[in-house]
């Protein structure tokens, strides 16, 4: 089966690597001029770290995880701690879970793609129709670069603004649930730093975030709004955007963050936004990922998701034996119940990052304490 993919991140490359082990012809194309770069670490979980293990790519993954002491503590405006969380005793956290940089993992999945899957950067998908040739069930798929393919399936790994989604399933606003919060990230600080873990300071429904991977420190700036609409490529409206957020919040290191963040040169804006859909298949395209089935920054599963429906994906097309409906039948139900799940705990994260009250700020940090102090006396 000729396969064309679409992105060349997480989802996109473990597919590659599925689909070319399976025995498939895989192409890929990324609008990007090479590998994506910069955002912050991300989590191997639970069914994840078999993938990796299958994919021969888990010791290297374990190797190069991220050396850094996983806390959280929550400062107030003069950066004096509060309250610490320490997310390895959180239930959704296993020991076998590994935090990475997201670079490294691009880099770990990359060399794990077989030689002979084609490549090609900064080259985009800009018409999904059906082949014109009588009787044929292929695609015919017309690239920017003015060349056009004919592909038995369209892979959309292409994350939450997917162009496949697109144009196989119409516009985006039909199938994006906001959950009322945007976060702007600079992978790499100068002016500010942290040491270990991360400290964080929360204004009423604002977060600045530093946070530590052992060698260099990240700023994230969050903030509450309704849906904001912008061009999600117009990257100096998205800095515009996180100045305003973030006027006259002088407190702790906030200004300096803020100033990072902004001028960062791998700086990052979206929203915190779940991909909703009841079927994640259509005439031959299918999503993975995010492009499928975001479960939002905060959820800590987007990775894990990527690589579990990647590999899915390309067991359920083997064993459906060359029906691709039965095949893409078969992957939506084995992933819906993961994906739900995953995109059920996504509000813990927000309302214990970004709480919208003085009042919510002072009850997480309370309840934070008291768990730290264990029960009391009898």
């Amino acid at each position: 089966m000729d396969v064309l993919i679409s992105g060349a991140s997480i989802a996109g490359l473990t597919t590659a690597h599925w689909l070319s082990r399976h025995g498939h012809t895989v192409t890929v194309v990324e609008r990007s001029d090479g590998l994506r770069s910069g955002g912050v670490s991300i989590d191997v979980r639970g069914e994840a770290v078999e993938v990796a293990s299958a994919m021969g790519i888990l010791e290297e993954i374990q190797q190069r995880r991220v050396p850094h002491e996983d806390v959280y503590r929550f400062v107030d405006r003069a950066g004096v701690t509060q309250a610490e969380l320490r997310p390895a005793e959180n239930v959704y956290e296993s020991s076998v879970d590994v935090e990475i940089s997201r670079d490294a993992l691009s880099e770990i999945l990359r060399r794990a793609v077989p030689e002979h899957v084609t490549f090609c950067y900064d080259t985009w998908i800009t018409s999904i129709t059906a082949d014109p040739v009588p009787g044929s069930t292929r695609r015919a798929v017309a690239l920017s670069d003015g060349s056009a393919v004919t592909v038995d399936l369209v892979v959309g790994a292409d994350g939450m603004h997917s162009n496949v989604r697109n144009l196989v399933f119409g516009p985006e606003h039909q199938f994006v649930h906001h959950l009322g919060l945007y976060v702007s990230i600079a992978k790499r600080c100068n002016t500010v730093r942290v040491d270990a873990g991360s400290e964080v300071l929360n204004t009423p429904g604002r977060m600045v975030m530093l946070r530590s991977d052992g060698t260099s420190t990240s700023a994230l700036l969050g903030f509450r709004s309704a849906w904001i609409d912008y061009d999600f490529r117009d990257v100096e409206s998205q800095r515009q955007i996180v100045r305003a957020a973030f006027d006259g919040m002088n407190d702790w290191v906030a200004p300096a963050a803020v100033a990072e963040v902004v001028a960062a040169d791998d700086f990052y804006f979206d929203s915190v936004s779940q991909i909703r859909m009841s079927s994640w298949w259509k005439d031959r395209s299918v999503l993975v990922g995010d492009a499928a089935y975001c479960a939002s920054f905060f959820s800590g599963m987007g990775t894990t998701l990527a690589m579990v429906g990647a590999r899915a994906l390309a067991k359920c097309i083997s064993a459906a034996a060359g029906d691709l409906t039965v095949a893409l039948d078969s992957y939506d139900r084995r992933m819906q119940p993961v994906v739900a799940a995953a995109q059920a705990i996504a509000g813990q994260g927000a309302a214990l990052l970004f709480p919208p009250t003085e009042q919510a700020i002072e009850e997480r940090n309370a309840t934070l304490q008291t768990v730290s102090r264990g029960p009391g006396p009898p």
